[in-house]
């Protein structure tokens, strides 16, 4: 399904996960900008990669046979994201709320981003195991937060004009997901690679 909006976002992150597993966990004090391993710094999680595959190949198929929609194809794409996005952050937030090590500051879990407060061991263990996919500066939760923002206007401003022009179909089905949009377009910062 090489025309969904989400793909990209997701074939983004990966690239630039492949090339930060590369560089290993050594990136981790220029992230941090030589500051003190009590800052918070933004971590992201990514939907299973495995799952989203296997409902790529199956969209793709339906499309080829016509029995949906690249609208439906979209939209249900989208909406997979979103819940495999949730699940990888309800996860990290049990993870988190079981360390003693490592606490949430501020989180967007349905994009897939968070504020922390660790160590820097604990963030590369986390990191290692595969719970979060990548490491950015505190100031790019802000980043992400107004992307995210600025989603959710054009989100609703879709759905108003959808409304006035009669037509009713979920809103999401152009709206690209948030996921892409918001932490996982950024190529800054240090991604595991998993």
């Amino acid at each position: 399904m090489s025309n969904l909006q989400t793909r990209r976002g997701l074939l983004a992150l990966t690239g630039t996960g492949a090339a930060a597993s590369l560089a290993g966990c050594s990136q981790l004090e220029s992230i941090t900008g030589g500051a003190d391993a009590d800052d918070a710094l933004t971590v992201t999680v990514q939907p299973d990669r495995e799952q989203l595959s296997a409902l790529e190949e199956e969209l793709r198929a339906g499309l080829e046979s016509g029995d949906i929609s690249q609208q439906e194809a979209q939209q249900r794409f989208s909406e997979t994201q979103r819940r495999l996005t949730e699940e990888a952050a309800a996860t990290f937030e049990e993870t988190a709320a079981n360390s003693g090590e490592l606490s949430i500051v501020e989180s967007a879990p349905s994009y897939g981003f968070f504020l922390v407060d660790a160590s820097g061991a604990a963030i590369v263990d986390a990191l290692r195991r595969g719970e979060i996919a990548a490491i950015y500066p505190r100031a790019q939760f802000e980043q992400f937060a107004q992307q995210r923002d600025r989603l959710e206007q054009q989100r609703s401003a879709m759905r108003s004009q959808q409304g006035g022009n009669g037509t009713t179909n979920g809103g999401n089905e152009t709206a690209t997901d948030g996921n892409e949009s918001t932490a996982n377009e950024s190529d800054t910062g240090t991604d595991s690679g998993t």
